[in-house]
């Protein structure tokens, strides 16, 4: 296997998608390790529920289809969150200095 320029443009092309749609999840190696278990949890939280439910016994493909885009919706939403909530919080514990003339 040598150096493929082409996977590599590709590659990059991915991760820049992944980065522009979860930026609060991707930022640190750290941070994408964790969210990675929280994306994971989401994804076995929605299949409890659609089995609980009984949509994977009824249609099969189409139940695979809602659980990865409603995890992944819930994943996003769940960054957006986070990322509010830092804000505020650093809003909040800043102190603002004063100048004094």
């Amino acid at each position: 296997m040598g150096w493929n320029p082409y996977q590599d443009q590709k590659n990059r092309a991915y991760s820049n998608i992944l980065t522009s749609l979860f930026p609060e999840q991707t930022k640190t190696i750290p941070r994408i390790i964790v969210w990675s278990f929280i994306f994971l949890a989401d994804l076995i939280i929605a299949a409890g529920f659609a089995f609980s439910l009984g949509l994977l016994e009824q249609a099969p493909k189409l139940a695979a289809a809602l659980l990865i885009a409603v995890s992944i919706a819930a994943f996003w939403l769940q960054g957006v969150i986070w990322g509010m909530l830092c804000k505020l919080f650093k809003k909040l514990f800043t102190k603002k200095e004063e100048t004094w003339l």
